[in-house]
């Protein structure tokens, strides 16, 4: 693991302004509507180059789960070792516990759920300037600009799809359901999305907050009801379905109006990061998907135009 000279409590946690932007992790701080926002930001040991000169990197913003931080979906998620590997930038937001931070951390993704809901706090706006700080310091690729989450993260990255679709090029969900009832992207979004048939925090079938836009094609008829919203936000027609592994299945809309759903079902799978760090992602049968590796090469297939 790469770290910088800075690196301190305030790199792991995101606590505060490290003014460190080389690589390694290390902690920033933005004021979004009168808020000290924190995030942690990975830059990738090299950049890639074409005809000698160095490109803007990718960003995949990682959004943590309920009760959880920078630091927790950072080590669970493993996404700092692929983006080294794989040379994009990883940003990983603190979400807040409200107003006065009497609650567990957590996200406005819409009509749910904790303090951060209860006080309407602007998370959309958080990532908004989140991206355009991040931008002032390090070159960032504006048409490759993607958000990954995991529960209350993941119903967060369904928000970010729906009111950010002018910023983000693609979402990634974990374990997550939509929570926003008013979800009409401006640009296509696609989806990666994950869940276990067994999960006992977010329920694999629980209903979407926003009706179906349109038709949802037969093949989604047992899928996620957030997924069959995908399905028929995107017009998808027609999708083909797979055995992944022993005990996961994937159905792939690719059939669609500009967009592409992939989704993962993992039969028996309870609640975590496929093949994350720590339990039950590293346990069977979540381990039998790697979901990072998975949801990157998803993305990479999507920039927008």
């Amino acid at each position: 693991m790469v770290v910088t000279a800075s690196c301190s409590l305030d790199s792991l946690t995101g606590v505060g302004e490290s003014g460190s932007w080389r690589r390694g992790s290390a902690s920033h701080a933005i004021t979004v509507a009168t808020r000290n926002r924190t995030y942690v930001v990975r830059v990738p040991p090299k950049r890639l180059a074409s005809a000698s000169l160095p490109v803007p990197w990718p960003l995949v913003i990682v959004l943590h789960g309920s009760s959880g931080d920078a630091a927790a979906i950072e080590a669970m998620s493993k996404m700092d070792s692929l983006a080294d590997a794989n040379l994009f930038l990883v940003a990983y937001p603190n979400g807040t516990g409200g107003d006065f931070a009497l609650y567990p951390s957590d996200w406005n993704a819409g009509i749910c759920c904790g303090g951060a809901n209860r006080d309407n706090v602007d998370d959309v706006a958080f990532i908004a300037e989140m991206i355009k700080a991040i931008s002032t310091h390090v070159p960032v690729d504006a048409k490759k600009v993607y958000v990954a989450g995991f529960s209350a993260g993941g119903r967060m990255a369904y928000h970010l799809g729906c009111q950010l679709s002018d910023k983000v090029a693609a979402i990634g969900v974990i374990s997550g359901s939509l929570v926003d009832d008013a979800c009409r992207p401006k640009y296509p979004m696609p989806l990666f999305a994950v869940h276990g048939t067994d999960d006992p925090e977010v329920a694999y079938d629980e209903v979407a907050a926003t009706p179906p836009p349109g038709a949802v094609p037969a093949l989604a008829n047992t899928l996620p009801p957030a997924v069959q919203f995908w399905t028929a936000l995107g017009k998808c027609t027609g999708g083909v379905r797979t055995a992944a592994a022993a005990h996961v299945t994937r159905t792939r809309f690719t059939t669609c109006a500009s967009t592409e759903v992939d989704f993962y079902s993992i039969e028996g799978g309870t609640h975590g990061w496929p093949s994350g760090a720590v339990d039950p992602g590293n346990q069977p049968p979540m381990n039998e998907l790697k979901a990072s590796v998975l949801m990157w090469q998803f993305f990479t297939r999507h920039a927008h135009k």
